[in-house]
């Protein structure tokens, strides 16, 4: 069953499903809830002749000096909105400006915004969802696939949406994600250093 705008709010209401920072005016729609840019970006750089292994995870990246992360106040020197311009074909990973938490008893699809989607960018590759039990911000794995270079603004740019699903049993404390030595993207706070990147 997916969640409708009643049901969404009742879930926030009686803080099952939570956000941090909370929700603002036009965020809730009729059956998801879009969210904000975060101020974290995080490039992989381009190493012509390096070949790596995912298979045990981001671990084999941690020290290669592969990838570049950058930081974006809310306002520049001049006190103006901070951008970020993403070129065509660019690939970036950024984070939802929202921590998101989610009950044992629900499970949240992520997905890229029609407006966003008509201008080339997909906000993720193969990662659509949030299992019950889930905490932290979201990794967006933006691409540029358009023909133009694209500026968003953290905070304020609202490029993806969550739509939520109930299980037909909700989770134990212990089946639930965030309780296992492999859920190493609980409380995520950057896309490529989590729990266990500093494993041997």
């Amino acid at each position: 069953m997916i969640l409708s705008r009643v049901d969404l709010e009742k879930e926030i209401g009686e803080g099952r499903v939570k956000f941090d920072p909370p929700l603002v005016r036009g965020q809730l729609g009729p059956a998801s809830i879009d969210l904000r840019l975060g101020r974290s970006f995080t490039k992989l750089r381009e190493s012509p002749g390096m070949r790596i292994s995912v298979a045990d995870g981001l671990k084999a990246i941690g020290d290669s000096g592969l990838w570049v992360t950058k930081d974006y106040p809310e306002l520049d020197e001049f006190q103006k909105r901070n951008t970020f311009v993403l070129e065509p074909r660019e690939f970036v990973l950024a984070l939802t400006l929202e921590k998101i938490t989610i009950p044992n008893h629900l499970i949240a699809l992520v997905e890229g915004r029609s407006t966003y989607a008509r201008m080339g960018l997909s906000m993720h590759q193969t990662a659509p969802w949030l299992h019950p039990g889930w905490s932290g911000p979201i990794i967006l794995e933006v691409m540029n696939n358009g023909p133009v270079s694209i500026e968003l603004t953290p905070g304020i740019d609202r490029p993806c949406q969550l739509t939520f699903f109930e299980l037909k049993t909700a989770l134990s404390a212990s089946q639930a994600y965030g309780s296992g030595p492999d859920d190493i993207y609980q409380d995520q706070k950057h896309p490529l250093v989590h729990k266990r990147s500093d494993d041997g």
